[in-house]
């Protein structure tokens, strides 16, 4: 397949005079025969079109599911151009974006992403890329579980459920397919952006507490029994393959449709400003011509042969794999890009020290419970979002409360869930245990101000930045403690505390409309936090969520 399969355009000069053609074709032959006789001279064994030959580099990276095809592809082109050399390599949209930071590694001027993400990760990159052909070939993304796998309702739900297991989304496309499906089907789920992100914060911090485990990369289907519970976003593709080696697989599609991984033909770029373009006008025809090669009728068996769709989304043959399942629309750019970063942040693991208003005024009711009532159902709520990887510890603030009349008390120190606590279990048995009790713990004022200047301090020493630290403060309103600290004072040294190198934020959820004061925000603003105010536990995700992101 020939680089250029189309006739150069006419130069619109005058025809040349007539020549003397048998003088000329004389000549010709004479001049040839010469030639073949100096080439036999030297010894020449290679012919003569090789030897003349000089070797123009194209470096292309492939998705690894379509580098067979690749491959195919590339011995068809250069079967008419063996004069192009077409390095191929494969790797994930991850592994090409870590490449483009290291000056030593080659990088591709023609690239297939597997990825959604591929865009906004290549810009963040100071790249840009063009797309040669928009869909080369395609599969859509299902959850995999095991035999007793029941299809949720939506991908909502299944970010809702508790039994998503994502892989991390920057590097694998199925991923971030799952976490951009709920915002694609939002107009059959009645969803909005803040509840989705308010249900992607169990799954992402569950993300974290893998991350720290070192497997957070792949999806290893191969580890799915009979027994297993959880339900894997994968692709049609995938899930074929792993089948033939794990026949406990099952692959089942949300009722509202599936999204499509499509596999583009990207023309890669420095930014718009950058004269050294990695990509050119020799990437670009090598491009249009493998694009050529796929949509041609060997390429169309290729692609079915490797068990994926073409650009047209029909169904594989015989129902196998998701069939006709109903295809989702794809989300904008800038819905890709947020949903990334906001899952980068969401799945930081949590270190929270969370300090309980125990003053009289929590006894009062709201609604059908009472204040103490809704911190305590809120910080379970919390509590069961949060995997065993998170920090938690828990005081609680009135007036004389602790030892020498200061107006705090620690009931959990600040530690892991998981860390063992001897007797009492785990920490975080010790956790929910201190919780339930902060009910019967209410007396006394307000004291506030001295109490986060204390919280703020004691978080600055058990800083660890491999956590989002912060200081979560549950209260019903401002200090009533005279004795305790002014707002003026307490704002100043927080100012001084805080440290930009170790940041802390104080996070207040103010428990009663009493509590929409100006001086907790202030108070929450001078460590770089915010004021929340919260009527229902199940908020309790949505504030968090919120006091991750705009950290």
């Amino acid at each position: 397949m020939s680089l250029d399969d189309s006739a150069a355009p006419g130069t619109g000069q005058p025809a040349p005079r007539k020549r003397n053609v048998p003088l000329i074709v004389g000549l010709v032959l004479v001049i040839a025969l010469g030639l073949v006789a100096a080439f036999t001279f030297i010894g020449g064994d290679q012919a003569p079109a090789e030897a003349d030959c000089v070797s123009e580099k194209v470096a292309l990276t492939t998705a690894p599911v379509m580098a067979e095809l690749v491959e195919q592809a590339v011995a068809d082109v250069n079967a008419d151009e063996p004069c192009i050399d077409i390095e191929i390599t494969s790797g994930t949209v991850k592994d090409v974006v870590a490449s483009l930071a290291d000056p030593n590694a080659e990088l591709p001027e023609i690239w297939i992403p597997d990825s959604p993400t591929w865009k906004g990760q290549l810009t963040a990159a100071g790249w840009t890329g063009s797309p040669i052909a928009k869909v080369l070939a395609q599969t859509p993304v299902g959850l995999i579980g095991g035999p007793a796998a029941e299809a949720p309702e939506s991908w909502a739900s299944a970010l809702d459920g508790g039994a998503l297991a994502m892989a991390d989304p920057s590097a694998e496309g199925a991923s971030a397919l799952a976490l951009l499906a709920p915002y694609a089907e939002m107009k059959q789920t009645g969803e909005n952006p803040a509840s989705i992100e308010q249900k992607t914060v169990p799954v992402a911090q569950t993300y974290g507490e893998r991350a720290v485990a070192g497997s957070t990369n792949e999806t290893d289907l191969s580890t799915i029994s009979a027994s297993s519970t959880q339900l894997v976003p994968a692709t049609e593709t995938a899930y074929l393959a792993a089948r033939r080696s794990n026949d406990q697989l099952s692959l089942v599609a949300p009722r509202t449709g599936v999204p499509m991984l499509q596999y583009p033909l990207i023309d890669v770029n420095r930014g718009t400003g950058d004269m050294l373009a990695t990509g050119g006008d020799l990437s670009a025809r090598v491009g249009r011509a493998l694009t050529r090669w796929f949509t041609s009728s060997a390429g169309v068996e290729a692609i079915a042969a490797a068990e994926l769709r073409g650009p047209d989304g029909a169904p594989l043959p015989n129902e196998i794999g998701l069939g006709d399942a109903k295809v989702l629309p794809t989300v904008a750019q800038k819905t890709t890009d947020d949903t990334l970063r906001q899952w980068r942040v969401l799945s930081v693991p949590s270190s929270i020290l969370a300090v309980v208003d125990l003053s009289g005024s929590m006894k009062s009711a709201l609604g059908d419970t009472t204040r103490i009532k809704l911190a305590v159902q809120a910080s379970q709520v919390a509590l069961d979002a949060f995997p065993a990887q998170a920090r938690i510890g828990i005081w609680g603030f009135s007036k004389n409360r602790g030892e020498g009349g200061v107006s705090y008390e620690e009931y959990a120190t600040l530690d892991r869930l998981d860390a063992p606590a001897g007797a009492a279990g785990s920490h975080g048995d010790v956790v929910r245990s201190e919780a339930t009790k902060l009910v019967e713990r209410v007396r006394g004022g307000t004291g506030v101000m001295d109490t986060t200047l204390a919280a703020y301090k004691y978080a600055q020493q058990k800083w660890d930045p491999a956590w989002f630290n912060s200081v979560v403060i549950f209260t019903d309103g401002a200090a009533d403690d005279t004795s305790s600290l002014s707002l003026d004072s307490l704002v100043n040294q927080l100012k001084t505390l805080r440290d930009p190198a170790k940041p802390v934020k104080v996070i207040i959820i103010g428990l009663s409309q009493e509590s929409d004061t100006g001086e907790l925000d202030e108070i929450a603003a001078a460590t770089g936090g915010q004021k929340y105010v919260v009527n229902d536990p199940n908020e309790i995700l949505g504030v968090l969520a919120q006091a991750l992101l705009n950290r």
